[in-house]
C-alpha cells in the first residue's frame, strides 16, 4: 500500500491551478458560459456541452499519429462498439471507460485523453461505447463493460498486462464491472485506475458539501441529477447497489485511486481507497492538488494537469505483468458435465426446507415418503391408532396431518376402506406446500420441465401485460429489485430474494389477479433453481442472468409489450437449461459418492 501525494505549491490550497483556470476561462468564453456552468439540467444540452468542451479543451494538443479501428462485440444486452487505439502495440493493454455522468460523454469526447495515454505508455487502448442513461439505465452499462473486459482478456496473450481505467462515472461503471467478473477473470487484471470516481450516490460526504456549490465546475446538485438519471425511480435507500463501497472487495484487482483536490467527489475517491485498504487490497492513492473534476480533458495542453496525469503513466510502468495466483476454476460450459467430487457439494437443504416443514414434522415426513415413492398410490395406510403409536405421536396430531394431506390431494379417506395414497393425477401440484415437498424430494427432469413450461406459457404474456399496464410505482419496484440482483451473485440467498421480488413485481404490474394466483409455482421453481446453484461451488453459468432480467426491465420501462414478451421467453428458456445442467451435475456427484461408499 502506498500514499502518493504530489507536492502542493505554497499558498495554493482550495484554488484551481492558475494555468488550468486560465484555460477553463477561455473555454467557457468560447462556449458563451458565465457564472455557474451547470445551473441548467438539460439532457440534450449536457451531451452537446461535454462534446464541445472536450473539443475546445484539447486545442493545441500535439501527438504522434495513432492508428485506430472499430469493431463490435456481442454482449448479453447489446452489440457493443469498441474503438482500439494502437492495435499493433505489444505493450500493456488498457480498457478505458469514459466518464460523463452516465448520461453523456462518448468515444469522441474522450478521444484526446485516450490518445495521450497511448502516446505516453505505448499501450494498446480499447474504449467501449457503452449505452448511456436514461435510455439505458443501471445496470446496462455495467453488463456491457464486464463483457468488454472479459473479451479483451480472452484475446490478448496470457502474460500481457491488462489494465482497466475509468474517469468519473466511467470509474464507477468499471469498478462494478470488475466485481461481475469471476475471481479468475479478476486475477487477470494487472491494475485498476480510478480517476476521480463517483462512488457515493447518497451524496452525504464532506466534499459534497465543501465543494458542491459549483465554483469548481461540477456541483452537488448536478451530481444528484446524474445519479437519478442513471437509476431512474430506484428507491433512495437502495442506491448503494450502484457502488462498490458496500461490496466484498477482498479479491479486487490492485488499484490506483486518484482524487482531485477541488472536486465535489474527492471524498468518493477517499472512501473507495479506504474500503480497498481495509480489504487488504494492493491500493495506492494519488491526490492531485489544485485540480477540479474533469481536468483530464486538458491533459497534454495544461502543464499542471499533464504533470498530475503522469502519476498514472508511472503506475502502469511500475506494475509487473505477473498475475496474481488465483485459480479460475474449470472453464467447462454448463453442458460439459465433468465429474464433480461429491464432497464439494454444499448442503443448503436447511435453507429451503423451512417452507415445506411449516405444517409439522408428521405431514412433512409422510409427504416426502409419498413423493419419493416409498408410499405408492393405492397403498393403504395403517389405522389412526396403529400409525400414531408407531410414530410416537398423539392420535390428534396424526389426524391433523391426514387432514392436511387430504386437502392437498395426496391421500383419500373412505369409510370402511381406510386412508389410501391418492393417484398422482389427484395431487394438487401447484399447492405451495406440495410444490415445496416435490422440489425437496428432487424431482426428475420431466417435473422440472413441466414447471418451466408453465412459466414459459405464463411469464412472457405476463411481461407483455406489465409493459402495457405498469405505472410508476410498478416500475420503481421492478427497478429496485433489479438493483438488488446487480449486487448479488446468482448462487446466493440475496439473489434469490431479489429474483423473487423482481418476478413478483412483474406479476403485480400485469394487473391480472388470476395470473398472480400462479405465483407459488414460480416462487418454488426460482427457489429450487437457486438451491442447485448454491450446491455447486464450482458452477459457471453459461449465460448472464442479470442481463436477462435487465432486458425484460428495459422493455417494460419502454412499454414495448412484444419485446418484453420475447425477452421473458428467453429468460425462462435460459433458466431451464441452466437448471437441468445443474441438476445433472448434482446427480452425477451423488452417484459418485454412493459408488465410493460401496468401494
Amino acid at each position: 500500500m502506498a500514499l502518493l501525494i504530489d507536492n502542493r505549491p505554497e499558498g495554493h490550497g482550495g484554488q484551481i491551478a492558475a494555468d488550468l483556470l486560465a484555460a477553463m476561462d477561455r473555454v467557457n468564453a468560447d462556449m458563451g458560459i458565465s457564472g455557474e456552468a451547470d445551473a441548467v439540467f438539460d439532457l440534450v444540452r449536457s451531451r452537446r456541452n461535454i462534446a464541445l468542451r472536450a473539443q475546445l479543451a484539447a486545442r493545441g494538443l500535439a501527438l504522434p499519429a495513432i492508428e485506430t479501428n472499430e469493431h463490435a462485440i456481442p454482449t448479453p444486452v447489446s452489440e457493443l462498439t469498441l474503438r482500439t487505439y494502437n492495435p499493433a502495440s505489444v505493450g500493456p493493454v488498457i480498457v478505458f471507460v469514459h466518464g460523463g455522468g452516465w448520461m453523456a460523454g462518448s468515444l469522441d469526447s474522450h478521444d484526446s485523453m485516450a490518445r495521450w495515454f497511448v502516446a505516453e505508455t505505448g499501450a494498446m487502448l480499447v474504449a467501449p461505447a457503452y449505452g448511456l442513461a436514461p435510455e439505458h439505465p443501471f445496470p446496462h452499462a455495467v453488463i456491457e463493460i464486464a463483457a468488454a473486459i472479459a473479451a479483451v482478456a480472452r484475446e490478448i496473450a496470457p502474460g500481457r498486462p491488462l489494465f482497466v481505467m475509468g474517469d468519473s462515472a466511467g470509474a464507477n461503471i468499471a469498478a462494478m464491472a470488475l466485481l461481475r467478473l469471476s475471481p479468475g477473470e479478476r486475477a487477470r487484471i494487472a491494475g485498476f485506475v480510478s480517476i476521480y470516481g463517483a462512488y457515493a450516490p447518497a451524496m452525504g460526504l464532506s466534499s459534497h458539501r465543501l465543494y458542491g456549490d459549483g465554483r469548481f465546475g461540477l456541483s452537488e446538485a448536478r451530481m444528484r441529477w446524474c445519479w437519478t438519471l442513471y437509476a431512474p425511480q430506484l428507491f433512495p435507500d437502495h442506491l448503494d447497489q450502484m457502488t462498490p463501497l458496500g461490496r466484498d472487495l477482498s479479491d479486487f484487482p490492485p488499484t490506483l485511486c486518484i482524487g482531485a483536490e477541488c472536486d465535489v467527489l474527492l471524498d468518493d475517491s477517499m472512501s473507495f481507497y479506504s474500503r480497498l485498504a481495509a480489504a487488504t487490497v494492493d491500493v495506492s492513492l494519488s491526490l492531485w492538488p489544485g485540480l477540479p473534476h474533469g481536468c483530464l480533458h486538458y491533459v497534454g495542453v495544461v502543464d499542471s494537469v499533464t504533470k498530475a496525469a503522469r502519476s498514472i503513466v508511472r503506475y502502469i510502468a511500475q506494475r509487473r505483468p505477473a498475475l496474481r495466483a488465483v485459480s479460475p476454476g474449470p472453464a467447462a460450459s454448463p453442458g460439459d458435465l465433468g465429474a464433480l467430487p461429491a464432497e464439494r457439494l454444499r448442503d443448503v437443504a436447511p435453507l429451503f426446507a423451512a417452507r415445506s416443514r411449516a405444517l409439522g414434522a408428521v405431514a412433512h415426513g409422510l409427504a416426502m415418503d409419498i413423493l419419493e415413492g416409498k408410499l405408492v398410490p393405492g397403498q393403504v395406510l395403517p389405522t389412526e391408532e396403529n400409525a400414531s403409536a408407531a410414530l410416537g405421536i398423539s392420535r390428534s396430531a396424526y389426524r391433523e396431518a391426514m387432514r392436511t394431506l387430504t386437502a392437498k390431494g395426496l391421500v383419500t379417506a373412505l369409510p370402511k376402506v381406510g386412508t389410501r395414497i391418492a393417484p398422482r393425477e389427484s395431487w394438487t401440484i401447484l399447492d405451495p406446500d406440495v410444490l415445496a415437498w416435490s422440489l425437496e424430494a428432487e424431482p426428475d427432469d420431466k417435473f422440472i420441465r413441466d414447471l418451466f413450461e408453465l412459466r414459459g406459457l405464463v411469464g412472457p404474456d405476463t411481461a407483455a401485460m406489465a409493459a402495457v399496464r405498469r405505472d410508476d410505482a410498478d416500475l420503481a419496484r421492478l427497478a429496485d429489485a433489479l438493483s438488488h440482483l446487480a449486487a448479488a451473485s446468482p448462487d446466493t440467498l440475496a439473489w434469490l430474494d431479489a429474483a423473487i421480488d423482481y418476478h413478483r413485481a412483474v406479476l403485480r404490474a400485469s394487473g391480472n389477479d388470476a395470473v398472480s394466483g400462479l405465483w407459488p409455482a414460480i416462487q418454488a421453481t426460482l427457489s429450487w433453481s437457486v438451491k442447485l446453484q448454491m450446491m455447486l461451488p464450482t458452477s459457471r453459468l453459461g449465460h448472464d442472468p442479470l442481463a436477462d432480467h435487465a432486458r425484460v426491465f428495459d422493455h417494460v420501462k419502454a412499454q414495448n409489450g412484444d419485446e418484453a414478451r420475447a425477452a421473458m421467453a428467453d429468460l425462462v428458456k435460459a433458466s431451464l437449461a441452466e437448471t437441468l445442467a445443474s441438476l445433472a451435475r448434482v446427480q452425477r456427484a451423488r452417484r459418485a459418492a454412493s459408488e465410493a461408499t460401496l468401494d
